[in-house]
């Protein structure tokens, strides 16, 4: 008897110990709607090394690309319930809650570099906004926001020689309301999908192209889905927000949340070098790839930005933005 008591107390030991190393690694998936050669992913790979390394033992880091987990629009929800850790969506999909996030889409932003963008999002107006955020939907943003870069509207059939070319056509366009405006002064019919099923919405003409940039297109390859034209307009520069789950980040802790934001603010600039360089090598290859890419004219940018600036009040108050966070914006901007 005495020796299975004594193999039954150490089996025990042992499931005890192994239990408790377990229970301190706490999972940390990351959900992202992008394929793994995306920038976004990429531009994440040194965020996650580091983190992995830093916290050994503590956090159980995994990357899950392509909406596995979760599409786009889904991901702050799945955030805020404890689904899911962390993701990174698009800026736009956070303003369907939060109206303020659509202020990139707002007319003065209309063809704007990305330092001005920068200078902006990153300031006080950024905070204020992340602020709005994080109370909203009950999320912990990390800091600043990962680029992507400036839109472009691709086509399938119909050549994207001008803007007025785009006139009729049906586009994918990714969703903040005031974007939607902004089709609507181009004539465009704006459609809401996941860019999940963006080839097989193209492949199928069930719309006849999209906004999105370069690098989005060359991720996804979709040149092989029809996409045969696009025009560079500049008109929205794209961002994503890195955030955590509210219950995720209490669980953390004050030192491992210490550690998740110093080395996010570690690996974020050269993220947005990088998405800056995979953007102009991206649009080489579009070309390459069969895609006829052309600029539009400053002077046709400029015309239909002086129309949409004559909207902005009417957008601001249709997309229910404050007015008074707008003209902070403003300032910020130079206007």
């Amino acid at each position: 008897m005495k020796p299975l008591l004594a193999l039954a107390m150490a089996a025990a030991l042992t499931l005890g110990v192994s239990s408790a190393v377990k229970a301190e690694e706490i999972p940390f998936r990351i959900t992202l709607n992008t394929g793994p050669n995306h920038v976004r992913n990429i531009a994440l790979e040194d965020f996650v090394t580091k983190l992995s390394e830093r916290t050994k033992g503590q956090l159980d880091v995994q990357v899950f690309p392509s909406a596995q987990l979760y599409k786009g629009p889904d991901v702050p929800k799945a955030l805020a319930q404890g689904a899911v850790e962390m993701g990174v969506p698009i800026i736009l999909y956070l303003s369907r809650t939060v109206p303020n996030a659509g202020l990139l889409d707002l007319p003065m932003f209309y063809g704007r570099s990305a330092d001005e963008v920068h200078a902006v999002m990153d300031g006080p107006v950024g905070d204020e906004l992340n602020a709005e955020i994080e109370k909203k939907l009950n999320v912990k943003i990390l800091g600043k926001y990962l680029d992507l870069g400036h839109g472009s509207i691709f086509t399938t059939e119909e050549p994207a020689t001008s803007l007025a070319a785009l006139d009729g056509l049906k586009l994918r366009v990714p969703g903040s309301p005031a974007a939607k405006i902004r089709y609507d002064g181009l004539g465009v019919q704006s459609v809401s999908i996941s860019f999940s099923d963006v080839p097989i919405a193209l492949a199928q003409n069930t719309v006849d192209g999209l906004m999105t940039t370069h690098e989005t297109v060359r991720s996804a390859k979709l040149w092989e889905s029809g996409l045969k034209h696009a025009i560079d307009t500049q008109e929205a520069f794209l961002q994503y927000v890195p955030m955590i789950g509210k219950p995720t980040w209490d669980k953390l802790g004050p030192e491992l949340q210490q550690v998740v934001t110093d080395t996010w603010a570690q690996t974020v600039d050269g993220a947005r070098a990088l998405a800056a360089e995979r953007q102009a090598s991206a649009r080489q290859e579009a070309v390459e790839n069969g895609i006829n890419v052309v600029q539009a004219t400053d002077d046709e940018l400029a015309a239909f930005r002086t129309k949409l600036m004559a909207q902005q009040d009417s957008i601001v108050e249709t997309t229910r933005m404050s007015p008074d966070f707008v003209e902070k914006a403003a300032t910020a901007l130079g206007n």
